[in-house]
C-alpha cells in the first residue's frame, strides 16, 4: 500500500507518493554482490526493460504535467490582462527599437526607420507567439507600413509575395519602402538575370501602392528596374515626401536611355531628394524640362554633378533650406548671380581633381546661411569673397583639404562673428596654401581680442606648423577669462600630423579637467621624440615660422 508521503533521494524533498515501488526480487544478489545465474540474468534483463518502459512513461507524464502547468500559468499571467491596444503599442515600440538599431542615419534628409522582414525579429515574431498576439499584430497597420526588402537571386517569387502581403497589412497608411539587392555584379549570368527579374517584379508590386508612398529608397537597383516607373500615371504619388536613389553606373548593356524620373515631376509633397548620380541618369537640372520639381524641395543631396548643375538647382530651389553637392565634373565659365534667401545648410564636396569652385563662390550669395562645409576645394580662391558676402550668419564651418593660406583663413574668421563650431582638416604641405592653423592663427584666437569670440567647439587635424605652447596659451586664455561668465569653449579635438612630445600631450589633455571635452591625438609616433623646449614662447608670432618640432 502506498504511503501518504515519500522522501525523494534525488532532491531531498517530501512528496505525495503516487504509487509504491515494488521491491526488487534481486536485492539479496545486489547486497551480497553475487554473480547471478543464467536464469537470474534473463530475469534481470526483463526487469530492466520494464523499468525503462516505466521511465519513458513517467517522462511523458512529466512533459504532460509541464504543459498543463504552462497552460494554466498562462491563464493567470498578468500580461493577459493588458488591453489589446496597449499590446499593440508595445509591439510598435519594440519594432521601432529593433529597426532603428539596424537603420542607416539620414540626418540630412531626416530619420526614418525601416523594418526588415526577418522571421525571428519584430514584427513577424509576434505572429508566432500565440493566436491572440497574432491577431493583435495583424490588426495593427502601423506595424506594416515600413519595409526594407532585399531582392534575391531565386527564380521563385518569394520576395514579391512577401512584399505584397506586407503592404496589404498596412491598411491605408502612408508607406516607407526601401528596395536593395544582394551584390550581383559578379554573379553567373543566370543568377543575375533572376535577380533583375525579381527586382522588376518587386517594382511592379510596389507600383500598385504608389498613391501611399511617403518615403521611397531605391538602393543600387539595376537600371532596367527604374524603367518600371514609366508606368506611373500622372498624379499617382500624391503624398511622396522623400525620394532616395543610389544609382549605379549602368553597364554597357544597361544604358540609361529612358528618363523614368520625369514621372515624379508632379509630386506635390516631394520635399527631400537624394540622388547619387545626376550625370549617369539623364537628369535635367535647368529650364522648364527639369526632371524634378526643384522649386518645392527643401532638402537636396545630389552627386556626380557639376558646379553649373549646383547653380541651376539653387537658382530654381528657392525654398531649399539644406543642400549637399558632390561635384565630379567640370563646368561652364559663366552664370548669372544668385541670391538665396532660405538656404541655411550648404555642403560642397569636390570629388574630381582639378575642379574649381570659383564660379560657385562668385555667383552665389546667401542671406541666412548658418552651416557651411567645403571639402576638397584645392583650386579656387573665391571662398573668402563668398564668406565676406555671407559669413555674418554662419555659425558652423567645416573645411577639409582647402587651399586657403593662414591670412585668407583669418580673413574668413573675421567675417563670421557668430561662428560657434569650427572644424578644419589641413593639407599636408609647407606653410602656404593648404595650411590654415599656423602660429599666427592661434595667436589671433587668443584673448583679449580674439577672432571667433563665441567659439564653442574646435576640431583641427594637421597642425604641422603649430606650436603647442601657443595652443595652450589660447586655451588658458579662453578658459580662464575673468569676466565672471562660464567659458564658451566646450569641446576641443586636436589631431597632430607630426610627432609631439609626451609632455605636450599631457599639458593639452589636462584641460579636460577644467570642464572641456578634450581629445588629443598624434600621428607619426615612430619618429624620434621631440623636445618640448623647441616651442619657444618668445618667437615672433607675426613672422613666417618654420615647422616646429615638439
Amino acid at each position: 500500500m502506498a504511503s501518504a508521503l515519500a522522501h525523494c533521494v534525488e532532491c531531498g524533498n517530501v512528496h505525495s507518493a503516487r504509487a509504491a515501488l515494488i521491491p526488487s526480487p534481486f536485492q539479496p544478489i545486489i547486497a551480497q554482490q553475487l554473480m547471478p545465474t543464467a536464469s537470474e540474468k534473463a530475469a534481470i534483463r526483463d526487469l530492466l526493460r520494464e523499468t525503462d518502459a516505466d521511465i519513458v512513461r513517467l517522462l511523458c507524464e512529466v512533459a504532460e504535467l509541464r504543459h498543463r502547468s504552462e497552460h494554466h500559468r498562462a491563464i493567470i499571467a498578468p500580461i493577459r490582462r493588458v488591453p489589446p491596444e496597449i499590446m499593440a503599442e508595445v509591439f510598435l515600440q519594440l519594432t521601432a527599437l529593433e529597426a532603428e538599431a539596424h537603420s542607416q542615419s539620414q540626418d540630412f534628409l531626416g530619420q526614418n526607420y525601416l523594418v526588415r522582414p526577418v522571421v525571428n525579429k519584430a514584427p513577424l515574431i509576434f505572429c508566432g507567439i500565440s493566436r491572440g498576439w497574432r491577431a493583435i499584430a495583424l490588426s495593427t497597420p502601423r506595424l506594416w507600413n515600413s519595409l526594407s526588402l532585399r531582392f534575391k537571386n531565386k527564380p521563385i517569387p518569394t520576395s514579391v509575395s512577401l512584399c505584397e502581403m506586407w503592404l496589404q497589412r498596412s491598411g491605408s497608411l502612408p508607406l516607407s519602402i526601401q528596395l536593395y539587392p544582394r551584390s550581383y555584379t559578379f554573379w553567373p549570368t543566370k543568377l543575375r538575370v533572376n535577380a533583375i527579374d525579381d527586382c522588376q517584379d518587386l517594382m511592379k508590386t510596389i507600383l500598385r501602392f504608389a498613391k501611399r508612398w511617403r518615403w521611397l529608397d531605391l538602393d543600387r537597383l539595376p537600371t532596367c528596374a527604374h524603367d518600371v516607373l514609366n508606368d506611373l500615371a500622372p498624379g499617382s504619388v500624391p503624398i511622396l515626401e522623400t525620394l532616395l536613389v543610389r544609382h549605379r553606373a549602368p553597364p554597357a548593356n544597361e544604358t540609361a536611355e529612358s528618363t523614368p524620373w520625369e514621372r515624379l515631376r508632379v509630386a506635390p509633397k516631394l520635399r527631400h531628394l537624394y540622388f547619387a548620380a545626376l550625370g549617369r541618369a539623364n537628369i535635367t537640372t535647368g529650364g522648364e524640362q527639369s526632371t524634378f520639381p526643384w522649386s518645392q524641395l527643401t532638402h537636396i543631396d545630389v552627386g556626380d554633378c557639376s558646379v553649373d548643375d549646383c547653380l541651376q538647382i539653387l537658382n530654381q530651389a528657392s525654398t531649399a533650406v539644406g543642400c549637399r553637392f558632390a561635384i565630379t565634373r567640370p563646368s561652364a565659365q559663366e552664370h548669372h548671380p544668385i541670391l538665396h534667401s532660405e538656404l541655411r545648410v550648404l555642403h560642397i564636396q569636390v570629388d574630381w581633381h582639378g575642379t574649381s569652385l570659383g564660379l560657385l563662390w562668385s555667383c552665389l550669395a546667401c542671406t541666412v546661411l548658418s552651416t557651411l562645409s567645403v571639402q576638397g576645394d584645392r583650386v579656387s580662391t573665391g571662398l573668402p569673397s563668398f564668406i565676406t558676402r555671407t559669413g555674418r550668419t554662419i555659425e558652423e564651418l567645416t573645411l577639409t583639404s582647402s587651399n586657403l593660406d593662414d591670412d585668407q583663413f583669418m580673413s574668413c574668421l573675421r567675417d563670421m562673428p557668430l561662428l560657434r563650431r569650427l572644424r578644419v582638416t589641413e593639407i599636408v604641405s609647407e606653410i602656404g596654401p593648404g595650411v590654415q592653423f599656423t602660429n599666427q592663427v592661434w595667436t589671433s584666437l587668443t584673448p583679449p581680442r580674439p577672432l571667433v569670440p563665441n567659439l564653442e567647439s574646435l576640431d583641427v587635424s594637421g597642425m604641422a606648423h603649430s606650436s603647442h605652447k601657443l595652443i595652450v596659451r589660447m586655451l588658458e586664455s579662453r578658459l580662464g577669462a575673468g569676466d565672471g561668465q562660464a567659458p564658451k569653449l566646450k569641446a576641443v579635438t586636436l589631431s597632430f600630423w607630426r610627432h609631439v612630445s609626451d609632455s605636450a600631450i599631457l599639458r593639452l589633455d589636462a584641460f579636460g579637467e577644467r570642464g572641456v571635452k578634450m581629445s588629443v591625438e598624434r600621428m607619426n609616433e615612430g619618429e624620434e621624440e621631440g623636445s618640448e623646449a623647441s616651442d619657444s614662447e618668445t618667437e615672433d608670432e607675426n613672422s613666417d615660422l618654420q615647422p616646429v618640432t615638439d
